[in-house]
């Protein structure tokens, strides 16, 4: 049902496209310019099916694109110096259980697609597919192409208007002028004030480096420092404004509002600003410690509660030869991705030491 209802509303975004894109220039524009094809229609028209263009094809990249999935047997390497996460408490590592699979950092299984995405952002009915590592700056020049030919009709509307008001227009309007004119004003001005609010949050979430999901993670970190149950600590993966927008965006400023499907980094492991300390959220608000994890050389991973030929499960689903693992300079911390609590471990780890967790 939640396929067939995602199926709907992608094809009314399409109608409402088209309608605002075509019906506004037929009905509309063209007989404000005497219904000839002029010099002056052209200047007005061409920016127009530009910004037009622009929008059908972010689209449909955003649409057919996959967002990113967890390759088949991908494994977490615990290589010296990587960052990885773990549930909170009893230490495992994340992993679904739907896919069967082991989640990269910033990854969350979609309930809607029934899979696991890459850097998941949120599931966006209105384009039926998840927003993710794949398909995120696709969704971003898709937003910006959409106010911005909303704000240039808007500008065109208001404009014959003021022609009308002012008795420039060419020729009366007729009945039927009106009515496009009425319609036109009724789904352009509401798709700008929703979309607009929309992208207004969505480019702080770009500027920031933050998806849906870790903005919600970062309301409940604030809530607990305000009440005192935790320290002030800062989002490790806002790399800085520009350094950010590069990440998503391409490195070269030049290409940012192109379509491309291009996208930075494998969507398996991201880069965190050094020294941004521990980065904690707890859905009862108390910090607990986790187990340690093996740290280097890395182990081939198996799903939890199962065993390895050899090597010891000790619970954790992750098997390591017995022995002690350690975290050296290295922190535990407590992080909350929505459906399930887990800890980013990171720093070094170095097998033979005994350790403990912070």
């Amino acid at each position: 049902m939640g396929r067939i209802l995602g199926r709907v509303l992608a094809t009314s975004t399409c109608v409402l496209i088209a309608f605002i894109a075509y019906s506004s220039q037929v009905f509309l524009f063209f007989p404000w310019y005497g219904s000839v094809i002029s010099v002056d229609f052209l200047w007005a028209m061409v920016p127009f099916n530009i910004l037009v263009a622009m929008i059908w094809w972010n689209y449909y990249l955003v649409v057919m694109t996959d967002p990113g999935r967890i390759p088949e047997g991908w494994q977490p390497h615990l290589v010296e110096g990587q960052s990885f996460e773990v549930k909170q408490g009893n230490g495992q590592l994340r992993y679904c259980r739907s896919c069967k699979v082991y989640k990269p950092p910033r990854s969350h299984h979609c309930r809607d697609c029934n899979k696991c995405t890459l850097r998941m952002d949120h599931h966006c009915p209105w384009v039926n597919n998840c927003i993710g590592h794949g398909n995120y700056a696709s969704f971003m020049r898709f937003l910006f192409f959409v106010d911005c030919a909303c704000a240039y009709h808007l500008v065109l509307f208001f404009r014959l208007v003021w022609d009308v008001v002012d008795y420039r227009y060419m020729y009366t309007p007729s009945t039927g002028t009106v009515v496009w004119g009425a319609l036109n004003f009724a789904t352009c001005v509401p798709v700008m004030c929703a979309v607009g609010l929309f992208s207004l949050y969505h480019f702080y979430l770009l500027a920031t480096n933050t998806t849906t999901i870790e903005a919600w993670e970062k309301d409940k970190v604030a809530m607990l420092v305000r009440r005192g149950r935790i320290e002030k600590i800062k989002f490790p993966y806002n790399l800085g404004l520009v350094q950010n927008l590069r990440y998503v965006l391409g490195s070269s400023m030049l290409f940012w509002c192109l379509p491309t499907r291009s996208v930075q980094g494998d969507g398996l492991s991201y880069p965190v600003e050094a020294g941004t300390g521990e980065w904690h959220a707890h859905a009862s608000g108390k910090e607990r410690s986790s187990p340690l994890v093996p740290g280097y050389p890395p182990y081939p991973a198996y799903p939890p509660g199962a065993g390895a030929p050899g090597m010891g499960d000790n619970g954790y689903g992750y098997p390591y030869p017995d022995g002690h693992a350690v975290l050296e300079n290295g922190t535990v911390t407590l992080h909350e991705d929505g459906q399930d609590a887990y800890a980013r471990v990171r720093g070094r780890t170095e097998p033979g030491d005994a350790g403990e967790a912070v």
